[in-house]
């Protein structure tokens, strides 16, 4: 700090010293412009905060005139998430503009989330139905972590699950959305994560041991397919949050994973 700032001679550029930084007075004031000090005049670059809405800033209040961008979901900005009703243009369950949809398990009463990645129709969401073959299980045997990551299940029951005009993807589909998204392991796994791009909604649901532990809930999802690997093994999709990867790997058929139906 120079003599003069500690005896009190700062050099101000409107608010700030630009010698030692100091601030006239406490501080600049921007509560009705995040880039504009409405005491001296100071002008700031990138400071408003549109995440919660495109069209007005969330700090200052300030508005602007843009475009809501809903090309990834017609009711959803893929922007800010503002939200809006009535625009998808459904056919067969699957809006025609941006490929988000539902489809609803009459027998059991659950609706899942679909989304259209490339030529394919896939669930948004992991499948959450008790088999009447093969094993399932709940993580950590709680059924409270249905509601959110399915059931875990065994390749037997994975295989059986399936509700009319659905199936369990095989091995070459996955393939097919993994280069569909960029075939990137890296780059495909931003978009098929919880909030990436594609609407996949990948969740960490975890894994079960085939000797009865669970591992991994929140940090990794494994989502089984229909293709074996001699006679023990089946591929999966794994999603890791911890090596941010998106990639197609072998398993025991014993183990417990997700499910993830296409549409026929």
């Amino acid at each position: 700090m120079s003599f003069k700032c500690l005896i009190g001679l700062h050099s101000w550029d409107h608010c700030t010293c630009s010698k030692c930084g100091k601030n006239r007075g406490e501080q600049h004031v921007l509560t009705n412009d995040c880039e504009k000090c409405s005491k001296c005049g100071a002008t700031f670059e990138n400071q408003h905060d549109w995440s919660k809405d495109c069209t007005k800033c969330y700090k200052c209040g300030k508005t602007r005139e843009v475009e809501h961008s809903w090309k990834k979901d017609c009711e959803k900005c893929s922007n800010c998430k503002e939200t809006r009703v009535n625009k998808h243009q459904i056919v067969n369950g699957v809006c025609q503009v941006c490929g988000h949809g539902t489809y609803t398990d009459e027998k059991e009463g659950i609706t899942y989330r679909i989304i259209k990645i490339g030529n394919q129709i896939i669930m948004a969401d992991n499948y959450a139905k008790i088999p009447s073959t093969g094993k399932c299980w709940a993580y950590d045997n709680e059924e409270k972590n249905v509601v959110k990551n399915g059931y875990l299940y065994d390749w037997e029951a994975a295989k059986s699950l399936a509700p009319s005009g659905w199936h369990l993807p095989t091995k070459a589909e996955w393939e097919t959305l993994h280069s569909d998204l960029g075939g990137n392991d890296k780059g495909v796994f931003e978009q098929i994560k919880i909030g990436g791009s594609s609407g996949f909604e990948g969740t960490y649901g975890g894994w079960r041991f085939t000797r009865g532990t669970f591992n991994s809930i929140g940090a990794s999802g494994h989502f089984w397919s229909s293709t074996e690997e001699g006679e023990k093994e089946a591929w999966h999709y794994k999603l890791s949050a911890y090596s941010g990867h998106a990639e197609l790997e072998k398993g025991d058929k014993g183990l417990g994973l997700s499910v993830r139906f296409f549409r026929d």
